[in-house]
Formats: C-alpha cells, structure tokens, sequence
C-alpha cells in the first residue's frame, strides 16, 4: 500500500502536527479568556519580587524559622480556624493551660495582612487560593469610592469599620501588583489603575492624610541654644524634633502634658519607592512621581548626629517641613524608620550612617526596641516585634548574611518548638500568660525566608 505525503512528509505527521497546534491554540484562547486579556489587555511590567533564595532561607532554618512549616500551619490556624477559610484573622491564640482558655481569634480582618498572605500564595504558585482571597477582599473591603477599608470584623452583624489608612492600600496595591503579573484580568487591571488614583494625584504624590502626632503644650518650652539637624538658615527648629518641653523633663507633672494634634501629611514609610517606580513605568501614575518620591525620603535624614530618618512631613511629598516624633513626643519610632530604611534599600539608596548605626545597634544588642528618645540618647520601650523581618528584607537588599543572621537567631528565640504544639514553627508574642500568633508576623517571616 503506497504511503501518502505532503512534501515528503508523511500525511498522518501533518495531521497529529495540526492537532497539536490546534490544542495549543485553543489552549492560548482559553487562557485569553479566563484572565480576562482576550483583545489587547493591559500589560504590567514590575519589579521582580524579592526571593532571598536556598543562602538566607538556610540561616532562618539554622535558628528555627523553617519557611514551608511555617506557612503551612500558619495558614490552618490563622486563615483556617482563625479566619473564615479565605480571609486571615490579625491573630490567634491557641487554647491556653486551663480548660477556661480556649483557642480564640482575633475577630479582625486586616487588609495588610491579606495582602501578605496574597503574596505568600502568588509566590507559591497557588492561583486557586489567591484568585479567591482577591475576590473576597474586593467584595469585604471595597467601599464605592474605589478605596479600601482597613479592617472588616468576622462577625458581619457587627459596626462596620470604615477607617481608610494610606499604609494598608499601599500594602493591597503593592500585592495586587505582584497578583496582576501572574492571575490577574483585566477587571484587576481597572482595580489597579482606580486604587493609584485614590492614594496618588495628578502629579505623581501621595495624597496627604489625617496623621495623629504628640506633642507637649504650648506653655512649655525648650531651648533653642543647639539647633541640632537644622541650618542657621533653615526654618526648623528643635521644637519640631523634640515637641516642646519644659521644666524637670523626669517629673510627672512634664509626663502628664501630653496631647495629641491632628496634621496633614505624609508618613515616609508609606512612600513605597519601588512601587512607585513600577507604577510609573507603567503609565499608572505622573512622569517624575518615583525622583519626587526619593527626594521627599531622602531629605527626611537628620543626620550623623542622628542617624534617622523623619516619622512624617507636615504637608504634601514636596514640602520640606518634617515631624521627627510620632506618637510619642522627643521620641523616634524605630518600627517606622527601619521600614523606611528598607524601602530604600530596595532601590540601592539608603544613607550608609542610617546603616552603619542599625548594623550597630542589632549586632551589639540582639534586639530592636520601639523607641529611641531623642533628649536622653537611650532606647526605651518595647521590643518592636514588627521590625524584625522588615530588617532580615533590608539586610538581604544590602547582602548582608551577618545581619540576616542574627536578626534571624533573634527572630527565632519566639518560634513554637514544641513538638505537639498545634502551632508548631510560627512565631508567637506571649501576652497575659497566653501564646498568640500573629498574621503579619508570619506571613512575613515567610517572605523573607524563601
């Protein structure tokens, strides 16, 4: 029987060929349709994500912090018991020594924290769960302006919280960026592009918002003699830096003067510089938004005498008026400086004395504490617990093993080791006798450990 051909090849290659290629189509349209991009959707171009890879993952595991384990219980107890099975509580505690302290959840959805947990599943793989967590968020945290609420409560019979806070759209926007590239439509795309233009104006800046600050009353004082950071011919003075303060500072009576005033500003570790890169490039926000970014955080360094960087500016991005104290006056919040620091460090741009003075102050003491207050030089309050992956993120930016090393060794002193611990390798806060884990912590270990 003569074998047919087509230019010399044989007929039943061509058509397993044809079929192949058919399959291959079809399979290219379907996928057009199902993300949504059928037609000339919109393209994102971004960053790639940080993975610190097997070098650093290795040190986290040498003291405790085992990335896969982590996650994985972390997502049982913090998304599945925790949280409705999608959406992750802000903590949990297991059942505590006597039989009256049961396992209890926080009873709060934060969107920072799902905006971790969706990074955690894009980074995985995990399109089913992280398709899933986006369109609850969109559904539970959307208000029709197209901003995001902060928090939403479990038990939806309860108030509805509708506080909006710059850092938590940021954290959302940031990761439905990093979703987009991988799952998203063109439906996500609009999100993306409604969200830019709730948090960024017509020039590329962050819009301001209502931030609470401290400061003492007005009848008190301090001595101008030593301007510190400030020029003979800048406008600051140390009343910006320390608040304003009189008298014996130890006495109760200079305590007890307290008070909180409201400003509109800018907090500097919201300005994400590398998504504001990617927005830009992107088309998504104004030409010259990323150099003005820079600009405004660079300029809030105080200095070699004091090697932080400012906790707001007092107005928009451009202005040059800076508040150094937060919610304690005279006061540095290390939390939010070391977020600031590693915004930088992700863009190659962190001043090397803010560096050489945190490199200091973990390698001789092992830990971070919340607050550095300014007229005593001394570090005081608590250890600021939220620091410590924001610093591991930071060191790998700088390729820096030491520091990643021993933020990792301090990290891991609060992971869970006990073998028939429900909550075994997360990290855990003991707080009134109990042992709680919280998502933010988790999720980001994970993060920045694989």
């Amino acid at each position: 029987m003569q074998r047919k051909e087509i230019g010399g090849i044989g007929i039943g290659k061509v058509v397993t060929g044809a079929i192949v290629i058919a399959l291959a189509l079809g399979a290219t349209v379907f996928y057009l349709f199902y993300t949504g991009r059928f037609g000339g959707g919109s393209k994102l171009k971004i960053t790639s994500p940080a993975r610190v890879g097997y070098e650093y993952s290795h040190l986290a595991a040498d003291n405790n912090i085992v990335s896969d384990y982590l996650f994985g219980r972390s997502k049982k107890l913090i998304v599945g018991k925790g949280g409705d099975g999608v959406l992750a509580a802000t903590s949990y505690k297991i059942a505590g020594r006597l039989v009256t302290q049961e396992a209890e959840d926080s009873g709060v959805y934060g969107l920072s924290d799902q905006a971790l947990l969706l990074k955690c599943y894009v980074r995985a793989g995990d399109r089913a769960n992280a398709v899933s967590l986006k369109d609850s968020v969109y559904k539970r945290f959307r208000l029709p302006d197209g901003s995001y609420r902060a928090f939403v409560y479990s038990d939806n019979t309860g108030a509805v919280d509708e506080m909006v806070t710059v850092s938590t759209e940021i954290d959302w926007l940031e990761a439905m960026m990093e979703y987009y590239v991988s799952y998203g439509n063109d439906g996500d795309y609009k999100e993306i592009k409604n969200l830019s233009g709730v948090l960024f104006d017509s020039e590329g800046r962050l819009y301001t918002e209502k931030i609470s600050v401290a400061k003492y009353a007005e009848s008190l004082y301090v001595s101008l003699e030593d301007p510190g950071i400030y020029g003979e011919d800048d406008e600051g003075s140390m009343e910006q830096l320390y608040g304003t303060i009189s008298g014996d500072y130890d006495s109760a009576e200079v305590d007890d003067t307290g008070i909180e005033e409201e400003i509109e500003g800018v907090i500097l570790s919201n300005i994400n510089l590398t998504l504001i890169r990617d927005l830009e490039n992107n088309g998504l926000i104004a030409q010259g938004a990323y150099e003005r970014a820079l600009r405004a955080v660079k300029n809030g360094f105080a200095g070699e005498r004091y090697p932080f960087y400012a906790y707001a500016t007092a107005g928009n991005m451009d202005s040059e008026d800076y508040l150094f104290s937060g919610q304690n006056t005279g006061a540095i919040d290390i939390a939010q400086n070391i977020k600031t620091m590693r915004n930088l460090a992700a863009v190659g741009e962190l001043d090397s004395e803010a560096l050489a003075w945190f490199k200091e102050e973990v390698m001789n003491n092992g830990r971070i504490y919340s607050e550095f207050v300014i007229m005593t030089g001394n570090y005081s309050g608590r250890e600021a617990m939220g620091a410590y992956t924001d610093g591991m993120m930071l060191a790998y930016y700088i390729g820096d093993t030491d520091l990643y090393d021993k933020l990792s060794d301090t990290l891991g002193k609060r992971v869970a080791t006990k073998s028939s611990s429900p909550a075994l390798y997360m990290i855990f806060r003991e707080e009134n006798d109990r042992y709680v884990f919280y998502a933010r912590e988790n999720f980001s270990a994970r993060l920045v450990t694989s």
